[in-house]
């Protein structure tokens, strides 16, 4: 374990969680996952309730309770904290949900996916809101194997097909709203690799593609079709069918290809 003298009890327990997380992530297993994204959505919240603190606010409710991660959102842009990183971590948060209340096991690509998402926002909130260096609470090998395996999947240019063969191989086995969610985030990579944004909302990204001409209006539809199954399948738990599954597995493919043709 990491030495958190000095740190407010908030704060230490928003590392502990993360580190935990990491440790779970790193395990590789389908365990692993899901403990991987349940700590580190925890200690997000953490973090952010910590920051609420620092601005003079209460984080307790009426009835003694602590305030949720949304309403922790609401105190930090009322006191002026900016959060562009917050479509992004509510999706997280939503995944978690599922997770936990629907015994949802999320696929290894996902799992990179959130877990880096995070590394990244919780790096910098540490850094810019509470100055304190997330590098010096976590063993150096976590680190180094997090932004290891972030900088290879940045290099590697067929991260979008090994998310899509991701997508069938789970989809083979009947998961088929793990299948979209996996495959969703192909689109996703692939609209942001185009654009070289990682922050702005995807519905914001695609609306940048169809104003450059680099898709039309059709496809943009498309997307957002897609886009609503996809979220069907990740915050409500919601049952898919096979053809659905398939149709919209096809479609991806269709509509990446034509935002990153080959």
């Amino acid at each position: 374990m990491s030495d958190f003298k000095g740190l407010s009890p908030i704060v230490r327990h928003s590392l502990e969680s993360f580190e935990h997380g990491i440790f779970h992530y790193l395990d590789s297993t389908e365990l692993g996952r899901k403990f991987a994204l349940l700590h580190v959505d925890h200690s997000i919240e953490l973090i952010l309730k910590e920051k609420v603190v620092r601005l003079g606010q209460s984080i307790y409710r009426k009835d003694g309770k602590t305030i949720g991660i949304h309403e922790a959102y609401t105190a930090l842009e009322s006191g002026g904290v900016s959060i562009p990183e917050k479509p992004r971590l509510e999706d997280l948060h939503d995944f978690r949900n599922v997770v936990q209340h629907k015994g949802l096991t999320p696929d290894e690509h996902t799992t990179d996916f959130y877990v880096n998402e995070a590394y990244r926002f919780v790096k910098r909130f540490l850094h810019d809101e509470l100055g304190i260096e997330l590098e010096a609470y976590l063993p150096h090998s976590y680190v180094k194997a997090i932004e290891g395996i972030e900088t290879e999947d940045e290099k590697a240019g067929s991260e979008i097909n090994k998310r899509l063969s991701e997508a069938e191989t789970i989809f083979a086995t009947g998961a088929y709203e793990s299948a979209i969610v996996s495959a969703y985030i192909a689109l996703e990579r692939a609209v942001r690799n185009k654009v070289k944004d990682d922050r702005q909302p995807l519905v914001v990204l695609v609306r940048r593609l169809v104003d450059e001409g680099h898709i039309s209006k059709d496809i943009q539809k498309r997307i957002m079709i897609v886009t609503d199954l996809r979220n069907r399948a990740a915050h409500t738990g919601d049952r898919i069918s096979k053809q659905q599954a398939q149709e919209t597995l096809n479609n991806l493919k269709d509509i990446i290809a034509q935002i990153a043709p080959e």
